[in-house]
Order: structure tokens, then C-alpha cells, then sequence
């Protein structure tokens, strides 16, 4: 992967470094994919939409930055990206793409360090109902007057200003998990999901 660095226009990022290309020399159809520094805190984020992940490649993608995360023993940002639901739609697409998203969520959930998902977007209820499961932390962007989660991994921002703070607390309290506990976790929660498969639409 060739990188570039920047400032990351977004906040709550202080700072970030591009990673792009597949062996075919694909940038991908991430908005961002790379290193990402809030405050003093450095992560993996991968941020996109429903169209992300389209095809085997961009699995592959974000296998290696999966890997990488392993590697430099770092936790996973996931930002407007339902990993699940584009999942279950492209499992059907093609084997490539089946034997591509097999392999990268087994590794995402063998991952030793926190995945934490980040919705900002306004439809993000929208999402299949396992998005705000599976991972170690959940943080939605909502209304100013929306309630409080109770939830211990669910924070709630009402303000972009909200969205570090939150980010830092569900990180902070993932890292005070065992690694085995939080892939047990993970394990756990899609085995639930797969439970009520037919019954979520």
C-alpha cells in the first residue's frame, strides 16, 4: 500500500496518514482508509458507505489493514461502514467475493485489539440490527435531545464535539478487556445474530 499524508479534514482526527492500493492498483471506494491520530491515540480507520466493499478487492483491502492493526497492535475505527450488511448482500455476488468476506471476518473478529464503529450518518437506524452488536464499542451521531444510552458499549454524540470523547472512553474500556474475552465477545454476538437471522428484515 502506498501512503500519503495529510490533515484529515474530519474531526475528531487530529491527524492521518492514507493508505491505498491493491496489487491491481486500486485506490478502493473508502473515503478514507489508513492511520488516524485522535489527540495522542492512534488508530486504524477505515471510513466509507453502503457502497464500499464492493467487490473482492476492496475485501482484500481491508484484510490487510485488518492485518496491519494486528501487526502494529492497534485497535479498528469503522466509520459509517455496516460491514455486515454490505457482507450479507455480497456473499451472493460471486465466490470471489464469498471466500474474500469469509476470510476478512473471521479476521476481524479473531482480532486481539478493539473494533469500535462510528455512525454519523442520519439513516444509520437503517442499518441491520447487528452493526450495533458485533463490535466492542458503538458510537451514534444523533440528535442534540436524543437519550442516553444505557448500554455500556453504545455512546450516544450529540454534537460533533462529542464524537473524540466517546471514541476515547469505548476504547479505553475495550483495552481493559482480555483479547480472548473480546474475540469470545464478537464470536458470540454473530453466533445471536445468526440465531434471529430469519427474523430480521
Amino acid at each position: 500500500m502506498l501512503a500519503n499524508t495529510l490533515k484529515y479534514p474530519q474531526p475528531p482526527f487530529t491527524q492521518a496518514i492514507q493508505l491505498y492500493g491493491d496489487r491491481s492498483g486500486s485506490k478502493g471506494t473508502f473515503k478514507f482508509a489508513g492511520f488516524a491520530w485522535i489527540q495522542h491515540t492512534k488508530v486504524i480507520l477505515v471510513q466509507g458507505n453502503e457502497q464500499s466493499l464492493n467487490g473482492a478487492s476492496e475485501w482484500r483491502c481491508l484484510l490487510r489493514l485488518i492485518a496491519l492493526a494486528h501487526r502494529l497492535k492497534k485497535p479498528i475505527v469503522l466509520w459509517n461502514l455496516p460491514v455486515a450488511y454490505i457482507a450479507k448482500i455480497q456473499r451472493k455476488a460471486n465466490l470471489a467475493s464469498a471466500q474474500a468476506i469469509q476470510r476478512t471476518e473471521l479476521e476481524l473478529l479473531r482480532l486481539p485489539y478493539p473494533v469500535i464503529t462510528v455512525y454519523d450518518r442520519a439513516n444509520h437506524t437503517d442499518y441491520d440490527p447487528r452493526e450495533l452488536i458485533w463490535s466492542d464499542g458503538v458510537v451514534l451521531v444523533a440528535l442534540p435531545d436524543a437519550q442516553s444510552s444505557e448500554q455500556e458499549k453504545l455512546k450516544i454524540a450529540a454534537h460533533p464535539t462529542d464524537i473524540a470523547p466517546a471514541i476515547l472512553e469505548l476504547l479505553a474500556q475495550a483495552e481493559t478487556i482480555p483479547a480472548t474475552e473480546l474475540v469470545k465477545n464478537r464470536r458470540e454476538s454473530l453466533h445471536f445474530l445468526v440465531e434471529i437471522e430469519p427474523v430480521v428484515q
